[in-house]
């Protein structure tokens, strides 16, 4: 090994290549989350242009939307008025941009058509805007507004365990609104053993309606047990592990697993890693927080001419995080996280801890969640800002440290984003998908802290051996899907390309990768899956050392 790779030693080797793991797993999750769009195509009525001579017609230089007397106080809550405090204050804001408009029946329902159309937009579906009989020869056009409210809102089968309480922004007496439906059925479907579906039905008084809740669930726990060679040698190339989760175990729609991993190799003589993790995660209507808990250790024997002596280390990482969906509409969502988490890290020669190396910090972190359809296509996008702090009595740095010196104090920024869209071919369906991540910072990092390159989850065609790290860096990811007729295989090919800056840079071989991947992922039978896959660099500095090909494979069962 070069002494250029040399300078990130086995303990931040194997944190940046479980980082990378974790972060490739998250990415996925953020893919695959369930998403409701309970609103059709809204009809387009822009422009709503009112007729250039229509005859008669009044002169309106005022409009009222009033709530009929005989509704419950409830709807009476939600008038329009142009206070922003107003659920429908936009559909007064609508009408008063015709002012001293001379309107007739025509021009009439062209307005009460544009403000349903916006109402609709918004989610409230059975809020509706009915036209009174009146004289408008006063020079005021009203227009009956009849709040859409829910009147109850339960499970269609009372004797269903469990609540729907914590998952959906919303109970009976509010305002029908879509955008909160969706996101209830989000949070409850969620928890995967269980499926729900949902009807709108009206109730006894006029502008109410009930939403009965279907549940179906299956059996509440799962496991799966994986076995693939993602680990090093040094430590151990195979890796197995084991998950186990149950679903709604507090019965208010919150998720809890925990898991083990261990090298398959099992040579504990000479190497060996473990591992053991833990999360959790409840809804609250448009927020959602979570838990968990992850430990890994290895250790490897190094063999000298006369003696050999074991080297070992010891990560734990500790993480919270609560995240609020602050929009939503039918194409999109948007989220602000806010995440805590602690880092320990302890190095070993024998049974001497190696004090220098030893790790106890602590980050605050700030991101904005983006998600977005755009007809079939999907892309998620994540920023963040980092920040490095002494809470819960992590290391600080000392006085007058200089600039060039790794520091605890530190802030860095992070994106990723992904697009996954269907095209077609030839009229074959493929699929495509791209992923972007980067990380900058102006602080010089520790190594648990650099950006790496050069594996299965970052620049593919590189056996991850010796990951190239840095301070800053960026990789983009492309993957062409191949389905494979009649069967439940998909063959794929892909290319990526990566490159890291930062002081650390001067002690490496060269700052950036490119690599070619092909492979083959599916299903050979219930609950079984699998991925093979071979990779070739195209470009890397030379003397960088891989294997060629860089291959791999994957084995997962699910019960």
């Amino acid at each position: 090994m070069s002494d250029g790779y040399a300078a990130v030693d086995t303990t931040d080797t194997e944190e940046l290549r479980n980082r990378a793991m974790q972060q490739a797993q998250e990415r996925a999750r953020q893919q695959q989350a369930p998403n409701v769009n309970l609103q059709g195509a809204v009809p387009e009525a822009q422009p709503f242009q009112l007729p250039a001579a229509e005859t008669p017609c009044f002169t309106v230089n005022t409009f009222v939307l009033e709530v009929p007397g005989q509704l419950s106080p409830a709807a009476h809550r939600y008038g329009a008025s142009t206070s922003l405090l107003d659920h429908f204050h936009f559909a007064q804001k609508f009408l008063d941009q015709y002012k001293g408009k001379c309107i007739g029946r025509e021009g009439i329902n062209i307005l009460v058509k544009g403000v349903t159309t916006k109402i609709l937009e918004r989610g409230y579906s059975t809020t509706r805007v009915a036209i009174p009989e009146q004289d408008m020869l006063s020079g005021t056009l009203k227009l009956t507004l009849i709040p859409g409210i829910i009147h109850e809102l339960r499970f269609a089968d009372a004797g269903t365990a469990g609540t729907w309480k914590n998952a959906f922004p919303t109970s009976a007496g509010k305002l029908l609104n879509l955008r909160d439906l969706e996101q209830g059925l989000e949070q409850m479907k969620r928890v995967t053993s269980q499926d729900v579906s949902m009807q709108i039905v009206p109730a006894g008084n006029l502008g109410e309606s009930d939403v009965i809740i279907s549940v179906k669930r299956s059996k509440p726990w799962n496991a799966t047990i994986n076995l693939d060679d993602s680990g090093i040698k040094a430590t151990g190339k195979t890796q197995a592990g084991l998950q186990a989760g149950w679903d709604n175990l507090l019965g208010i729609n919150d998720l809890f697993n925990i898991g083990t991993s261990t090298d398959a190799d099992r040579n504990n003589y000479m190497r060996g890693t473990s591992g053991n993790n833990f999360s959790y995660s409840v809804p609250f209507g448009y927020w959602t927080s979570s838990v968990s808990a992850n430990e890994f250790a290895y250790h490897q024997r190094i063999m000298g001419i006369a003696q050999s002596f074991v080297s070992s280390g010891k990560m734990q990482n500790l993480d919270a995080k609560v995240s609020y969906l602050f929009y939503r509409d039918q194409f999109s969502k948007s989220s602000l996280q806010f995440r805590t988490g602690k880092y320990f890290s302890h190095s070993y020669i024998d049974d001497t801890e190696i004090l220098v190396q030893k790790r106890d910090t602590t980050f605050a972190e700030i991101a904005l969640i983006h998600k977005h359809y755009i007809g079939q296509a999907q892309i998620d996008a994540t920023l963040a800002c980092r920040k490095g702090t002494p809470w819960f009595g992590a290391q600080s740095d000392p006085a007058n440290l200089p600039s060039t010196s790794p520091r605890y104090d530190y802030t860095l920024e992070t994106l990723d984003a992904t697009l996954t869209m269907p095209f077609q071919l030839n009229e074959r369906q493929l699929s495509y998908s791209a992923t972007l991540r980067a990380q900058n910072t102006n602080t010089a990092l520790y190594a648990e802290d650099w950006f790496s390159i050069g594996n299965r989850w970052t620049v593919r065609g590189f056996d991850g051996e010796y990951p190239m790290s840095a301070e800053k860096g960026f990789f983009l990811r492309n993957e062409i899907g191949i389905p494979i007729f009649g069967t439940a295989q998909s063959a794929y090919v892909g290319l990526d390309f990566g490159a890291v800056y930062g002081n650390n840079t001067a002690t490496l071989l060269g700052n950036k990768l490119a690599g070619l991947v092909a492979g083959l992922r599916g299903s050979i039978a219930q609950g079984m899956m699998y991925e093979v896959f071979a990779g070739f660099s195209l470009y890397k500095p030379e003397y960088y050392p891989t294997d060629v090909p860089a291959a791999g494979f994957s084995l997962m069962y699910q019960m």
